[in-house]
């Protein structure tokens, strides 16, 4: 199934039930990781090695590296062990006639320092992606697509193509453990009465467009514009069959084991696709149930298997403005306002924490611990009403 090998187009069919299994240079020279922190010089020179994009001084543009080479095989164990983790979400509202207004979610309870996001306002971008503590922004002036970091704020323009003119979907994939340099997958729409696909890959490394010369049939309700980047590949989900994820080092595009859908319920939705810490994790939910359902997909790809179920009508004792329509219940409506923004790694390693919205509210809802967080309040303007946002990731900065 690798693309770039001439042949006729790729096909996955929806009636398909064959699954398609998946296949530094530091400053602290031959010490282990384990003795790192137990030395105050040690530890200064194993944080000034960091890559760069999780350092505050960061102030060198896009045009180098992002982060220096990671050769140094204790750095890596070291670092595996210490992943940086999502510091906090940015919001923006789906649903709002006026210009929406910027939102920022800490999910550290030390942080006192509020991020600082205004430059995306004063460059006249809008973003659309985030990944690893990279943003995909366009810039609606000048009808051009840049990728940001926040610390430098010097953003830098994706150069155009020929497969970036019309119908087309970008998808941004950065891995700061195994490589400096970012990747653009475009997904391009060949013909508007076939749903024949090309996917091509700007590498910022070789600052080269490339495309590997098979197109591929995909099913129409696919959006290849909200991937999720993990474990090295771009995932797509559909709502009722098999999605697709392309592995971007090995160029291969496989199909994805269908959404866990309920049986025997005809409104069923996704709430939520992405990933955390190398997993990926899918929240359904309907207006028929009072709770949300967290799926998280198997290893080898072979499936997905229930990991919690959040009762709503519990978490809105506690919380009673979800149930504000609850006494009259919509059939195409859910019966408690929430939406699922995020899932991060909890306090404790084993733990997981959903990250929702309610009107007005953040709440970080802990399922193996049964507890719950308020995040923060929100700022609601008369126009925004909903609970719904678009949600990108902002990385803790060293």
């Amino acid at each position: 199934m690798e693309l770039g090998i001439s042949g006729n187009p790729l096909t996955f069919n929806d009636d398909d039930d064959d699954y398609l299994s998946a296949e530094s240079n530091a400053d602290v020279e031959d010490v282990p990781f384990e003795i790192i922190d137990e030395d105050e010089e040690l530890a200064a020179g194993f944080y000034f090695s960091l890559p760069d994009i999780w350092l505050s001084d960061f102030d060198h543009q896009l045009t180098e590296p992002l982060c220096p080479p990671m050769s140094d095989q204790d750095f890596l164990r070291y670092y595996s062990f210490n992943p940086p983790s999502v510091s906090g979400l940015i919001l923006i509202p789906k649903f709002t006639p006026q210009r929406p207004q910027l939102e920022y979610v800490s999910l550290i309870q030390t942080q006192t320092k509020a991020a600082d996001f205004s430059f995306f306002d004063s460059l006249n971008l809008q973003i659309l992606q985030s990944c690893n503590g990279l943003f995909l922004c366009f810039s609606q002036p000048s009808q051009l697509y840049h990728i940001c970091n926040r610390e430098t704020q010097h953003p830098e323009v994706l150069p155009t193509s020929s497969f970036t003119t019309n119908h087309f979907a970008l998808n941004l994939a950065f891995d700061p453990y195994t490589s400096p340099y970012y990747k653009v997958i475009c997904v391009q729409k060949l013909e508007l009465q076939m749903p024949l696909h090309q996917i091509s890959i700007y590498s910022s490394e070789t600052r080269t467009w490339t495309f590997p010369d098979r197109p591929f049939v995909a099913p129409g309700d696919i959006d290849f514009s909200d991937g999720v980047f993990c474990n090295g590949a771009i995932h797509w989900m559909r709502r009722t069959t098999k999605g697709l994820y392309f592995n971007v080092e090995d160029e291969v595009l496989r199909e994805m084991p269908k959404p866990p859908l309920k049986e025997g319920y005809s409104l069923v939705s996704c709430e939520y696709f992405g990933e955390c810490q190398g997993h990926l994790y899918y929240v359904v939910a309907s207006p028929e149930l009072p709770f949300l359902e967290l799926f998280e997909m198997k290893e080898d790809y072979s499936g997905w298997f229930l990991r919690s179920v959040i009762d709503l009508k519990a978490l809105a004792i506690d919380f009673p403005i979800m149930g504000r329509r609850s006494n009259s219940p919509h059939p195409f409506f859910p019966r408690y306002e929430c939406d699922v923004l995020s899932i991060v790694q909890g306090h404790d390693d084993e733990d997981l924490e959903v990250i929702l919205s309610a009107p007005g509210e953040v709440i970080a809802y802990n399922h193996e611990k049964r507890s719950f967080r308020k995040l923060c309040d929100l700022r609601l303007r008369p126009d925004v009403r909903g609970v719904w946002y678009r949600v990108y990731s902002s990385y803790q900065v060293l």
